[in-house]
Formats: structure tokens, C-alpha cells, sequence
């Protein structure tokens, strides 16, 4: 769960289910997905399986999709691992939040994950964009 592939989901015009009908051929499967106006311009992020990745990115860009890989190892995005109880994703937001205020960042968009670890702990990505301020000038 240290990888992410984003991309937009548009072969002219905007459709995310051929996006996904790509990777469902490719036999990608997906352990977190996730984004917002998706049809409209935004960008989908996903997790591979691990052993997926390299299928997913050939796949999606031999299907002429421009992909980006992230990494959380190296400050692409913040990985956390919450465990089922109350208030453990405020703390993974929260935790974000106070690092994003002093870089001048903002949350983008979260990616929950649907499989937990060994220890039974959930993964949620969190992708931030730094925004214009004074102190990122």
C-alpha cells in the first residue's frame, strides 16, 4: 500500500468505466480506489495489488492514459494505518492537516483501503497539493 497510480479517467470523452474495463482485462486487481469528478476532469487514484503495478501502468498507458506513480516512502502521499476504533481517521487527518498548514499544502483527496494488514489495521492514503500562499511563494 506505498504505491498509487493516478490518472484522469478520459479517452475523449470522460468515462471511468472504460478506465476500469482496462484494468479488469488487464486482471488488475484493486486493493483502494478513489477521487472526485471523475467524469469531469479529475483525477482517479488507485492501489494495485502489489504484484499488479507494473501490469496496471502497462496496461492503462498502452490504452493511451497518461499515468503518474506515487510513493508514500517517498513524500508523495501520507500513509496511515488505522485500527477499528473511534476517531482513528480524525487522528490520521489530523496528523496531515498540522504537517500540510506549515507546507502550505491542502488535502486533495483520501483512499481508504479494503484489505488490512497481518495486524488487521486498515490503509488510508491521504494526497495533498500545495496551494499558493505567502510562505510558498
Amino acid at each position: 500500500m506505498h504505491l498509487q497510480i493516478r490518472s484522469v479517467p478520459k479517452a475523449s470523452p470522460p468515462d471511468l468505466e472504460r478506465f476500469l474495463g482496462v484494468l479488469a482485462r488487464a486482471g488488475v486487481n484493486l486493493v483502494a480506489a478513489g477521487g472526485g469528478n471523475l467524469e469531469l476532469g479529475g483525477e482517479f487514484a488507485i492501489v494495485p495489488a502489489h504484484e499488479h503495478v507494473d501490469r496496471a501502468v502497462a496496461a492503462l498507458e498502452a490504452a493511451d492514459y497518461k499515468v503518474r506513480v506515487l510513493d508514500a516512502e517517498q513524500g508523495d502521499f501520507r500513509l496511515c494505518w488505522l485500527t477499528n476504533e473511534p476517531g482513528q481517521l480524525h487522528a490520521c487527518i489530523a496528523g496531515v492537516s498540522e504537517e500540510n498548514l506549515a507546507a502550505g499544502r491542502v488535502i486533495a483527496d483520501v483512499l481508504v483501503g479494503v484489505e488490512p494488514d497481518e495486524e488487521g489495521r486498515i490503509p488510508v492514503q491521504v494526497y495533498s497539493v500545495e496551494v499558493r500562499s505567502p510562505e510558498t511563494r
